[in-house]
């Protein structure tokens, strides 16, 4: 009996996967790998919460991955927290003129509530407290968390509302910890609020920040890489990372993304050199993972099945993702 176990694990770790074309997460898209940062900010998050903060905010520059950092802490919070704690992703829209009904309408749609649209605002407002006040109740640790991405969007009637919300879930005993993602203009809101005197705004939504950036130095990009060759699996439970499925032959031979880190590294810094970019790096993780992604399918088993990743093999992965395109854009 032990050798047939023996045999189907050696079965499964060096028969490869067959993957319908197409559906990988690599050519999907769809999954979540952890940087230094996103740990970083991870570890903050973490703090806000125990401390009950009222609110925060998380900024930084376009496509440096706050999004899918987002996602990620809506994936591990739970493991800290509880698995049943209400954690929430609110994506804000651009409105052209300020509208409570429509504010709780999609208030009411990201928590999940299964009655959206029916009712004046009131009767909108008073159903989203009802199912918070539930949520709450329901993990029983009194705690709810809203992750508003592309916050910058919101104006002061917003966090009237959003005020009039926390007030009424504190008077049930519950901390609504909002949590602010957006640009750099977040920080100028706040300023624009402290000049105005919106204290209360400021205290009770902008009482802490947090500058989350991209890939700034080898390190950073060498965990990331390590990501896709040991903590990245598909599919699940399968002992295939991606770097392993794409690569499978230099795999078992000892191939790894990671070892490439310092050359990929290089390449990014000597191709902003070659258009004239600054000399700081920060690389931004929407690119990182275009440039890697890329690499995966044009020269791996179902591309062009060469041995290893070179040099030249990175730069035209780097120059495909848009990267050096997005960067000249930014300093016109």
């Amino acid at each position: 009996m032990s050798e047939a176990l023996e045999s189907n694990h050696v079965n499964k770790d060096t028969i490869r996967p067959h993957i319908p074309k197409g559906t990988h997460p690599i050519e999907t898209g769809k999954y979540l790998i952890s940087t230094n940062e996103i740990d970083r900010m991870y570890q903050t998050v973490i703090k806000w919460i125990e401390n009950r903060t009222p609110g925060a905010i998380i900024y930084g520059r376009p496509r440096l991955g706050k999004t899918r950092a987002i996602s990620y802490l809506l994936n591990y919070l739970p493991h800290d927290f509880g698995e049943n704690t209400p954690i929430y992703h609110i994506r804000c829209r651009k409105y052209k003129n300020p509208n409570e009904n429509f504010f709780f309408e999609d208030l009411l749609n990201a928590v999940g509530h299964s009655i959206i649209t029916t009712g004046k605002s009131n009767m909108k407002r008073t159903r989203l407290l009802r199912f918070l006040v539930e949520r709450a109740d329901f993990s029983g640790n009194n705690k709810i968390i809203f992750f508003i991405d592309d916050a910058q969007r919101l104006v002061e009637i917003n966090y009237d509302w959003l005020m009039d919300l926390y007030n009424d879930l504190d008077h049930y005993g519950i901390t609504l910890t909002t949590i602010l993602v957006g640009q750099k203009e977040l920080v100028h809101q706040r300023s624009a609020f402290i000049s105005g005197e919106k204290f209360q705004i400021v205290g009770r939504f902008m009482s802490q920040e947090y500058q989350f950036k991209g890939i700034t130095s080898l390190n950073d990009l060498k965990i990331c890489l390590m990501g896709y060759d040991d903590y990245c699996e598909y599919p699940t439970n399968s002992n295939w990372s991606f770097t392993k499925y794409f690569f499978s032959d230099s795999f078992i031979r000892g191939y790894r993304l990671q070892h490439s880190a310092e050359e990929l590294f290089q390449v990014f810094v000597d191709l902003r050199r070659e258009y004239g970019l600054p000399h700081k790096v920060e690389i931004p993780m929407q690119y990182v993972t275009l440039t890697i992604e890329y690499a995966l399918k044009r020269f791996g088993n179902n591309g062009l099945d060469v041995t290893t990743i070179e040099k030249s093999h990175w730069e035209e992965a780097i120059n495909n993702s848009g990267y050096i395109q997005s960067e000249l854009y930014q300093i016109h």
